[in-house]
């Protein structure tokens, strides 16, 4: 069981992590900060119209079918890890049975 479980999570996350890093903001660097501070002293004096709200960063679609398949793939390995334990429950009743029979012959 564990050795499907192992590969499944590390597929996804495959999947998963370059989605997640294609979108993340670049990293700010020296002079990104000092064009910051200027700006922030420019806009201090004197007055700045504000643009309409940024989008989302979050790919929500991509990371919901993530989750709806990760949800369905464990449901699915649950269910078959149920119908091998019923079919060993099964077996050692039938094994049980044969062997109450064979020795009420005796």
């Amino acid at each position: 069981m564990r050795a499907l479980i192992a590969p499944l999570v590390l597929g996804c996350t495959m999947v998963i992590t370059p989605l997640a890093l294609a979108e993340s903001p670049p990293e700010p660097d020296t002079t990104a900060s000092e064009a910051q501070e200027d700006a922030a002293e420019e806009r201090a004096t004197q007055f700045v119209g504000v643009r309409g709200p940024e989008a989302e960063s979050i790919p929500g679609g991509a990371l919901l079918l993530a989750a709806y398949a990760i949800v369905w793939a464990l449901l699915f390995l649950f269910l078959m890890r149920m119908r091998g334990l019923q079919r060993q429950t099964a077996e050692e009743l039938e094994r049980l049975s044969a062997e109450i029979r064979a020795s009420e012959g005796r």
